[in-house]
């Protein structure tokens, strides 16, 4: 008897397993950090819980979000951090901290060095992040519906309009809402992709509106991406184009990338950056990385970074 009830809670456990799991995994990072005038140390440990199921008709649901997302009244309690998802043959509904619809579509262009995006150059603090419209890097919860089909892939996103933004950062708005539609097509190893976003700002009396055009592809061990973005209505951003390049040599990827924008404003002047960076393979989830970022703003300096990174 005690060894049938072992076994039947072993049984039980396993169904329960293969039913719904909770998977523990992380990433950090050390090096040093140069901002165009010291050199400073950095780094950063983070741990991720991805949370999945699926029920008895075989719908898939899950959510997912870091330790470091539990902070201040924006954590995943509140559905500004993390994300949380429901997803079958119809689609996947997402809500939480979610991206754009051009972003979930497009990302962004390759990044450099072990900072990635969280280093920016001196004056402008351009990145290899798209300068997208709306929810881009934003702690606000949104919905995003996604759906592909063969080779054609679609994505809409929204904000409830009951405000968007970071209030512990400072960009919080009331009465302001955030949509976005886009959609991709891949033939062989092409893709191309168009996007529309629209950020409605009732409290501040600004519409403003955006649309990209991406292409990416892959030939070889090289993978290209680029980009042209025009804004409407109260857009301060004219348009904007980038490029990027990454191309793998055996445990060593160079990567680069260069992006511009047009301003509408009188007297401000277009701004050009780039970055240039080598990622190499340690193995084991370990990558050295190093990389250098500069823009053309008058009186800017290079910035640069160079460490370890590490998933887990």
């Amino acid at each position: 008897m005690k060894k049938l009830l072992i076994a039947s809670t072993a049984l039980v456990m396993v169904a329960g397993a293969a039913a719904a799991e909770v998977k523990l995994s992380g990433d950090a990072r050390m090096g040093a950090v140069y901002d165009s005038e010291d050199w400073n140390f950095s780094s950063r440990a983070r741990v991720q819980f991805t949370l999945s199921g699926t029920t008895d008709s075989g719908l898939e649901f899950g959510a997912k979000f870091r330790t470091s997302d539990i902070r201040n009244a924006e954590d995943p309690r509140n559905g500004n951090r993390g994300t949380v998802f429901l997803s079958g043959a119809f689609g996947k509904i997402t809500m939480g901290d979610i991206a754009s619809a051009s972003e979930e579509l497009f990302g962004d262009l390759a990044d450099v060095g072990y900072l990635g995006d969280d280093q920016g150059t001196a004056k402008f603090g351009g990145t290899n992040a798209i300068p997208y419209l709306t929810l881009d890097n934003e702690t606000t919860s949104g919905l995003m519906y996604t759906y592909s089909a063969g080779a054609f892939s679609v994505a809409a996103a929204m904000t409830d309009g009951h405000g968007y933004g970071s209030v512990a950062a400072g960009t919080f708005e009331a009465d302001t809402q955030s949509y976005s539609v886009a959609a991709a097509y891949t033939f062989g190893n092409y893709t191309v992709g168009l996007g529309h976003e629209i950020l409605d700002r009732d409290g501040a009396g600004l519409d403003m509106s955006q649309t990209e055009l991406a292409g990416m592809a892959k030939f070889g061990n090289t993978d290209v991406k680029g980009y042209y973005a025009i804004g409407g209505d109260e857009n301060p951003v004219d348009d904007a184009i980038g490029l990027s390049v990454a191309s793998a040599f055996g445990a060593t990827t160079v990567k680069g990338y260069v992006q511009k924008v047009d301003f509408v404003a009188a007297g401000v002047d277009s701004v050009t950056w780039y970055g240039l960076g080598a990622d190499y393979d340690l193995g084991g989830g370990a990558i050295l990385a190093a990389g250098i970022q500069d823009d053309d703003v008058d009186g800017s300096d290079p910035v640069a970074n160079m460490g370890v990174k590490f998933k887990f």
